[in-house]
């Protein structure tokens, strides 16, 4: 039942180490400025995304939904957002699309004031016949701003109950893109060049990059009985690289994948992204309280607010023209490019 696999992979991401073996967002240096150009508490982290205002350029990207643990997760990170100012997306809502009974796992976040709701459907999903009717639940039933799509194949290809269809897919999302305001989001293992180029052609509003250096869930899925899991545990495009080989198309990106402070948040807007997304960082937190919620994503955005600082900027959009170093493995994927 697709309940019990959701909360078999919380429970999973809570007491295995299922990240990513090397963590590319070290691989990147920004370069220290002595004398910053304003005091610490002038630095402005304020944002638009979407069109719609943030206080910090984050997002608590995708997590969790379909199962009675799922609501209060939803909530405790909900009411976090709302008091920083924030945005949330949701975990797949497939579970609430198929059993109307886990609707509030999703709905709850209504009822709080967040600047901005992602929800999300799968890719998979609409290539085995989601459509119109489907995304419109979806966005109705968190009153959402736009919809992400997540393209998780790699971990459908090592799932024991996996989704593999993809024919006819590009056409249908074309189609679907022209009437609900979308966003491609990966899950783990990156999006490449091609597909941003689809996405951006066939009017996606941003991408959410999610590639490697954050949770695998190929991993995630070995540890269900997937033994091909194990094989492919890496498999994927780095986080950074992703965000430096898709910027210039521009088109919004969330920098997402292995985002684990505030340094690297400030890495990933200096790269190229509008906003980052962090998930699992909080996954702790959100299992306790929305005050335990709001205390990282507190120290996450003065930690991003310091980095901002000693690059000499002063505000987001200044971080990204800041200097930066690249070194190590992430060197490596560029010289191939």
């Amino acid at each position: 039942m697709i309940e019990n696999r959701k909360l078999e992979h919380l429970k999973i991401c809570m007491e295995k180490n299922v990240a990513s073996h090397y963590s590319y967002w070290d691989d990147i240096i920004l370069k220290h400025e002595s004398i910053p150009r304003v005091d610490l508490d002038e630095i402005s982290l304020t944002t638009e995304f979407l069109g719609r205002k943030l206080e910090a350029p984050i997002i608590v990207d995708a997590m969790t939904g379909g199962h009675k643990v799922a609501k209060k997760i939803n909530e405790n990170i909900a009411r976090a957002c709302e008091s920083l100012g924030i945005g949330m997306a949701v975990g797949s809502q497939r579970a609430a699309i198929e059993k109307k009974e886990f609707e509030t796992t999703y709905s709850v976040i209504k009822n709080f004031d967040l600047p901005l709701r992602l929800g999300n459907i799968g890719a998979p999903q609409i290539a085995l016949g989601y459509g119109e009717e489907e995304l419109k639940i979806a966005m109705e039933m968190i009153d959402a701003h736009a919809l992400e799509i997540h393209f998780n194949y790699l971990q459908e290809s090592v799932q024991p109950e996996g989704d593999t269809k993809v024919r006819g897919l590009k056409e249908k999302l074309t189609l679907l893109a022209r009437k609900f305001p979308l966003i491609a989001k990966e899950t783990g293992a990156g999006i490449s060049r091609n597909a941003g180029e689809f996405f951006k052609e066939a009017g996606f509003k941003a991408i959410d990059v999610s590639g490697v250096s954050g949770t695998s869930f190929a991993a995630v899925e070995y540890f269900r009985g997937g033994e091909l899991g194990k094989t492919f545990w890496d498999w994927g495009l780095p986080s950074p690289y992703v965000i430096l080989s898709l910027r210039d198309l521009e088109i919004p990106l969330i920098g997402s994948g292995g985002i684990r402070n505030g340094l690297d948040a400030a890495k990933a807007i200096a790269l190229g992204a509008n906003v980052v997304g962090i998930a699992r960082e909080i996954l702790p937190q959100a299992m306790k309280s929305h005050r335990d919620v709001e205390k990282k994503l507190e120290k996450i955005i003065k930690e991003l607010k310091i980095a901002i600082f000693l690059s000499g900027a002063t505000n987001v959009e200044e971080l990204r023209n800041v200097e930066y170093i690249i070194r190590g493995e992430l060197r490596s994927w560029l010289k191939l490019s």
